[in-house]
């Protein structure tokens, strides 16, 4: 019980932070946003057959943990970090460097001690490269469809 009051605090926390966000920025770093999500979605479904780490529970807790994540702290860190540095790629690498490297090392032990999730197969060194090479991926998918380009020949 604490522990999905936990998961859900994280959502309603995270969601909260957009209060302060201009409305204009989410649309224009929420396409990115779902395709990095997307990405992290793909690393859950296959976290179970490969058994990368291990949710406290059974496959509901592993799903409400999954998705509070997910679509909290990660959903909304993702956008305040392209609101904050995108247009600079040394800055947003800096940021995604910190915040991963947090997530993969500290993050991960101290949620292990509060059984919240484990390491299982996969360490905190690859979880690291892995997630920072989907904040690499996200600004390169940013950099190149931020605008459709247009063409001379279609231009009226």
């Amino acid at each position: 019980m604490l522990l999905n009051l936990f998961r859900l605090g994280m959502v309603v926390l995270s969601w909260s932070s957009f209060l302060l966000y201009p409305k204009r920025s989410f649309k224009r770093f929420l396409p990115v946003t779902i395709f990095v999500t997307a990405l992290v979605s793909i690393l859950l479904i296959l976290s179970k057959p490969f058994r990368l780490w291990k949710v406290t529970g059974g496959l509901g807790s592993k799903l409400v943990n999954d998705l509070g994540f997910t679509l909290g702290p990660f959903f909304a860190a993702n956008m305040w970090v392209f609101k904050l540095a995108y247009g600079n790629i040394w800055q947003y690498l800096g940021i995604n460097l910190v915040i991963d490297y947090i997530l993969a090392f500290p993050l991960s032990t101290i949620f292990r001690k509060l059984d919240i999730y484990r390491l299982d197969r996969l360490r905190p060194k690859y979880f690291f490269v892995i997630i920072y090479s989907f904040a690499i991926m996200a600004y390169a998918f940013q950099y190149f469809f931020k605008e459709p380009k247009r063409s001379k020949f279609f231009s009226f």
